[in-house]
C-alpha cells in the first residue's frame, strides 16, 4: 500500500472515529425512523446467527450485507435508550454493523470523488468540494441500508475505467452486490458510446464488460427465480406499475422523496455540462437522469424513483465542480 493510500486509510479511521454520522445511521435504524430496507435479519443468517433469507431483489444483493460481517464480529454493543425491547441482541449488532458500513462506504465515496476530480484536474480546494458534495448527495439514497455500497462501487469503476480488466473486475463483483451499478454503468456507457464518437476508442471494452454485467444478473435472476417483487418480471403489468408510480409522485410524500432528488440532480448536472467536456465526462451523460428515472417508472414502485436516480451522481459531481473552477478563473 503506497503512503498516500496509508494517509487516506488514517484519515478515514479519524473521521470515523470523530465524526457523529454513525451514530445518526444508527439512530435512524434502530428506531426504523425512516422507511428502508432492513438487511439486518439477511446479515444475521450470512452469519449464521439466525435471521432469515430474504426475497427478491434483496438476496441478490449477498456480497453488499456480507461486507458487513466483519463489522458484526468486531464492534461493541452499543445501547441506545429506549431501544425496542422486541430486537434481540444480535439484531442490535447487525444493525449497528450494517450502520457503519454505511457510514465507511461514504467516507470512501467522498475520498475516491476527491481522487478522481484531481485525476481530472480540479485544484485541491474544488476537489474537497467534491468529495464533501459525494457525502452530502449520498443522504438521497437509503443510506440506512446499503445504497452506500453502491455509490462507492460506481465512483470506483468511473475511477477504474481506464484499465479495463481492473473495471471488468469490479463489474463481476457488483452482480452480486447491487445491480444498479451495472445498470447505471451500462446505461450511461451504451449513451456515450451512440453519441460521443470521440470516446468510443477508451469506453467500448467498459461498456461491454458493464453490458454484460446486466446480463449476468438478468440471467441469475431468471434461473433462481426467487420469490418476490414479480411484477418486475411481468411486462404485461408494466403499464401500471407507471400509472401508479406516476399518481404516487404527485403527492407530497412523493415530491419530497422522488422529484426533489431528481431536480436537484438534473440541476447539478445541467450546471455541470453547461460546456462541451473532452474528457470522461460529455454533454451525452445528462440522458442519464432521465433513462433512470424511466427505469424507477418500470421497476420500482411509489417512492424509489428519487434515491434511484441519485445512483447517477457521481457522474455529475466532478464536472459540475470543474465548472465551478472555471468560473472561478475567469
Amino acid at each position: 500500500m503506497t503512503k498516500p493510500l496509508l494517509r487516506a486509510a488514517a484519515c478515514l479511521a479519524v473521521i470515523a472515529a470523530l465524526s457523529p454520522f454513525f451514530f445518526v445511521l444508527y439512530r435512524l435504524a434502530l428506531f426504523d425512523t425512516v422507511p428502508h430496507d432492513d438487511y439486518a435479519p439477511y446479515l444475521l443468517w450470512i452469519a449464521g446467527r439466525g435471521g432469515a433469507f430474504p426475497d427478491s431483489p434483496y438476496a441478490y444483493r449477498w456480497l453488499s450485507v456480507a461486507a458487513a460481517w466483519p463489522l458484526l464480529e468486531a464492534m461493541p454493543l452499543i445501547r441506545l435508550s429506549n431501544t425496542p425491547e422486541a430486537l434481540s441482541v444480535d439484531t442490535i449488532r447487525a444493525i449497528a454493523a450494517l450502520a457503519m458500513l454505511s457510514f465507511l462506504a461514504m467516507l470512501a465515496q467522498a475520498w475516491l470523488t476527491i481522487r478522481l476530480a484531481r485525476a481530472e484536474g480540479l485544484d485541491h480546494g474544488h476537489a474537497l468540494a467534491a468529495g464533501t458534495m459525494a457525502f452530502a448527495l449520498a443522504w438521497h439514497t437509503q443510506v440506512t441500508a446499503i445504497d452506500a455500497m453502491a455509490l462507492l462501487m460506481i465512483t470506483a469503476a468511473l475511477c477504474l475505467i481506464r484499465r479495463p480488466w481492473a473495471f471488468a473486475g469490479l463489474l463481476l463483483l457488483s452482480v452480486g452486490a447491487n445491480e444498479k451499478v451495472g445498470l447505471l454503468l451500462a446505461i450511461w456507457l451504451v449513451v456515450r458510446l451512440v453519441l460521443t464518437p470521440h470516446s468510443r476508442a477508451a469506453l467500448w471494452r467498459p461498456a461491454v464488460f458493464a453490458c454484460l454485467a446486466v446480463g449476468l444478473y438478468a440471467l441469475l435472476v431468471l434461473s433462481l427465480r426467487l420469490p418476490g417483487n414479480a411484477y418486475q418480471l411481468t411486462p404485461s403489468g408494466y403499464l401500471g406499475t407507471i400509472a401508479q408510480n406516476l399518481a404516487a409522485y404527485a403527492t407530497g410524500r412523493g415530491v419530497l422523496l422522488n422529484i426533489l432528488p431528481t431536480a436537484v440532480l438534473a440541476g447539478l448536472a445541467i450546471f455541470a455540462h453547461q460546456d462541451r467536456q473532452t474528457g470522461l465526462f460529455a454533454r451525452a451523460d445528462l440522458l442519464v437522469i432521465p433513462a433512470m428515472l424511466g427505469v424507477a417508472l418500470v421497476l420500482t414502485q411509489f417512492f424509489q424513483a428519487g434515491r434511484l436516480v441519485m445512483h447517477a451522481a457521481p457522474l455529475f459531481i466532478v464536472p459540475a465542480l470543474a465548472a465551478w473552477q472555471r468560473r472561478a478563473l475567469i
